[in-house]
């Protein structure tokens, strides 16, 4: 660790004293829109097309065409990513990127880390995430270590918040649907040349549907599991001059969840509440027409409760328990621009993590006192542009964890456009590390000797662009090796570095502008997995799934969003049955409705249809989902 941070220490200093005698050059990078500019591929704003990653971006125009209410609807529509949900609003959801683990894609908002600390796994549930004040979601696919460290080790899904900018803008909205489901929600952005502000309240509550699903061939009396969450937004910027910029976000949710016993397992007396705040300072300042930096402070606080009581169907049940977490983050970046091809991009990061925990059944008490863990990294990546045609990215990072020591990771990533047939090549090579959780290193079957889950991937495709951007193309082929897995070792009763697997697949996508106004989107993936140890297919990854997006703006009034998704079947367990065994789930199709219209400049209706076709299906075995859900509303914008 310290010959790497000895050696950008070296760098820093050398372009400090040099600065002064580069030429004025600029970097050409072309005219793009802002919406075809991304950040998190290489944490600074790259052009779309010259990212050897394989990155896709949901629009803040999308997101309010295809109107979902939540973060986890959206990334449905995302090849190499499955969502998996145990039923619906509140119900535990989880990311499958590319067939590796929930908890190997790291989930951020506007880059703050936002995977629990104290999850078993540090996964992030995506239950409780609405889509309210977001502006864009970049979702990279691949490994990710070498810029995020870990948890990236399947790739990154940052959420990208509005940044106020002209004339302030008050937003209202109302609707109100199946099961008793009312939403509000009111917000408030602008901006001038000094300062910038956005904020957004939003409030949805719903009677629910049960969480367990009906048991094959009865009809019972199922409770409905209830759901109410209120989450806050809010983002501040400051130009304090020219060459320098402050700026705050901060989001809160607090939700209350009706949960329960599990798959076909009803309980009425089962709640749970969430607590999530994040927030994040960030200073940027441009040092010269070389060199920029930006200095960051970040930090996350959540909070899981959860209460059990006795009821007409266990009246022997009573228990209780709660987690607590959160993680503090200092990262200095650095990018000097050496010349018209080359960009290095030098960063350090001090982050602490920290997590407790009490659980009690009865007279039985388990409590997780508080510990905590530190890791201090550097990094270094460097982006080479030549000719305007070959793009390529080298990248690597020295992370240095308080118990099992420095972890090295690296990667390459390489674009070459071909102009007389605008083809782009893409290629992609990396490793990635997640660390063990505090949970899995200090709980009562916690293990101190934990080494890091570690992985290999790479990718290849090409995207073609045909008849002047009208028609879009785009093929890739990954493969993913994980080793040293942290798994549940039933025979020693603790946590062990005994799992090894690996992913494979295939995604393909589409883009069509046959008119003007109409869109077509259409992508699929195949995905292949293997368990080494047992050479069995990894549960919950569907084999195959698809998805065709189509929306047409019409009359310069209104817009209409039809989305077909299609699930094949995938292996799940049974735990209705002790150890359990495996379950074959069948696949489905779900088509989803969406249309707005203006009655005037500042008034708009809408109305929103899931599920259209009344499919019955379940994602996790033995939860039940919304058949067709009808919702209607109603934006006033001043």
């Amino acid at each position: 660790m310290k010959w790497f941070l000895r050696e950008v220490a070296v760098i820093i200093l050398f372009v400090t004293l040099s600065q002064g005698s580069w030429a004025q050059e600029e970097k050409e990078i072309g005219e793009y829109n802002a919406d075809d500019v991304v950040l998190s591929a290489t944490k600074t704003n790259v052009a779309k097309d010259e990212i050897g990653a394989w990155v896709t971006v949901i629009t803040e125009k999308e997101i309010v065409q295809k109107g979902k209410g939540t973060v986890l609807e959206l990334l449905r529509d995302v090849p190499g990513l499955s969502i998996l949900q145990c039923s619906g609003f509140g119900g535990t959801a989880s990311i499958y990127l590319r067939g590796s683990r929930p908890g190997y894609t790291l989930v951020m908002i506007d880059g703050v880390e936002v995977n629990d600390p104290m999850g078993t796994d540090r996964s992030f549930d995506l239950g409780c995430l609405t889509a309210d004040n977001i502006e864009r979601i970049e979702v990279i696919r691949g490994p990710q270590s070498t810029l995020y460290g870990s948890d990236a080790i399947g790739g990154i899904v940052n959420i990208i918040t509005k940044k106020g900018r002209g004339k302030a803008k008050i937003e209202v909205s109302g609707s109100v649907g199946t099961d008793d489901t009312f939403s509000e929600s009111v917000g408030v952005r602008g901006g001038t040349e000094k300062v910038n502000y956005s904020f957004s309240l939003s409030r949805l509550d719903s009677a629910g549907i049960s969480k367990a699903a009906q048991t094959a061939g009865e009809i019972l009396d199922l409770e409905k599991d209830g759901f109410e969450n209120t989450t806050i937004s809010s983002r501040l910027g400051f130009n304090l001059s020219a060459k320098n910029e402050l700026d705050l976000s901060l989001r809160y949710t607090e939700a209350k969840i009706d949960v329960d016993d599990g798959g076909y397992n009803d309980d009425p007396n089962n709640k749970s509440d969430r607590k999530v705040l994040t927030s994040k300072l960030e200073f940027k300042q441009l040092l010269s027409s070389r060199w920029d930096h930006k200095l960051s402070l970040s930090f996350l606080n959540m909070e899981r409760n959860y209460r059990d009581k006795e009821d007409m169907i266990d009246i022997m049940e009573d228990e209780t328990s709660w987690y607590k977490g959160e993680n503090k983050k200092i990262e200095w970046q650095n990018n000097f621009l050496l010349s018209k091809i080359n960009t290095l991009t030098a960063g350090f990061e001090w982050e602490e993590e920290k997590g407790s925990s009490s659980y009690r059944s009865g007279t039985y008490i388990s409590d997780f006192n508080e510990k905590s863990i530190k890791n201090t990294a550097g990094y270094l990546q460097n982006q080479c542009r030549i000719g305007n045609k070959l793009f390529t990215t080298l990248g690597l990072r020295a992370d240095e964890h308080e118990l099992f020591g420095t972890q090295l990771n690296y990667k390459i990533s390489s674009v070459y456009f071909i102009s007389q047939v605008n083809t782009r090549l893409k290629g992609n090579w990396g490793t990635g590390f997640k660390a063990p959780s505090l949970f899995q290193l200090y709980s009562d079957y916690g293990n101190t000797e934990l080494k890091p889950d570690e992985s290999r991937g790479y990718d290849l495709g090409v995207e073609q662009g045909l008849l002047e951007e009208k028609v879009s193309l785009g093929v890739t082929y990954f493969h993913n090796d994980f080793e040293n897995m942290i798994d549940w070792d039933s025979y020693t009763w603790e946590y062990k570095n005994i799992g090894n697997a690996w992913t494979e697949g295939l995604e393909v996508k589409m883009g069509i502008k046959p008119l003007e106004g109409l869109k077509v989107k259409l992508n699929y993936t195949y995905t292949e997995s293997e368990d080494k140890e047992t050479e069995l297919e990894l549960l919950r990854r569907p084999i195959s799934q698809s998805n065709l997006n189509v929306n047409w703006f019409f009359l310069q009034k209104g817009n209409i969003n039809l989305n077909i998704s299609y699930i094949g079947e995938y292996e799940d367990m049974d735990f209705t049955t002790y150890p359990g065994e495996r379950i074959t789930l069948g696949n489905y199709a779900l088509v989803n409705l969406f249309s707005t219209y203006d009655l005037t400049e500042s008034l708009e209706v809408f109305v929103k249809i899931n599920n259209l076709l009344d499919r019955d299906y379940q994602e996790v075995f033995g939860f039940a989902v919304s058949g067709a859900s009808f919702y209607g509303g109603i934006k006033a914008v001043f």
